[in-house]
């Protein structure tokens, strides 16, 4: 297998694509849809991909409770795949790595104008920065009203 050193965008994308496949095989172990990928890629996942990708899977549950708890009106099993596997990664990378939280909503934010319907992104960027903020990890910035200094 090929141990070509990848960038951690391509690092991100790869977790993403996992997370996404996952999501349609709840009932199967993770370890083989990791072993499967790389398999199918002809490489070894990095440490990065591996951790990011397990403990993604396993904080599932409280990344849905948050974004419910943004999200307007919206259930996270009403999200696409894609936008739900985003904001997982996201939200994982966010509270529990060290990734910048601007890095990691940015991220997610590019992956959706690549993978998801063009409607997303905003949606993704607000959800996130919320969480972030909520999460004391993004300054609050004061909404400043018409004619207010």
């Amino acid at each position: 297998m090929s141990k070509t050193k990848i960038t951690r965008r391509e690092e991100r994308e790869t977790v993403f694509k996992l997370l996404f496949s996952a999501s349609f095989r709840p009932d199967e172990d993770p370890s083989d849809i990791l072993r499967e990928y790389e398999e199918d890629n002809e490489k070894t996942c990095s440490e990065y991909i591996r951790n990011t990708f397990f403990g993604a899977l396993s904080s599932i549950g409280d990344s849905d409770v948050r974004i419910e708890a943004d999200s307007k009106n919206w259930k996270a099993s009403r999200l696409s795949s894609v936008t739900s596997s985003l904001l997982r990664l996201s939200i994982y990378e966010m509270l529990n790595t060290d990734v910048p939280p601007k890095v990691a909503i940015n991220e997610a934010v590019e992956l959706s104008k690549k993978y998801d319907d063009p409607a997303a992104a905003p949606f993704i960027n607000g959800i996130l920065n919320r969480i972030g903020r909520e999460a004391g990890l993004l300054a609050v910035t004061p909404v400043q009203r018409p004619g207010e200094k």
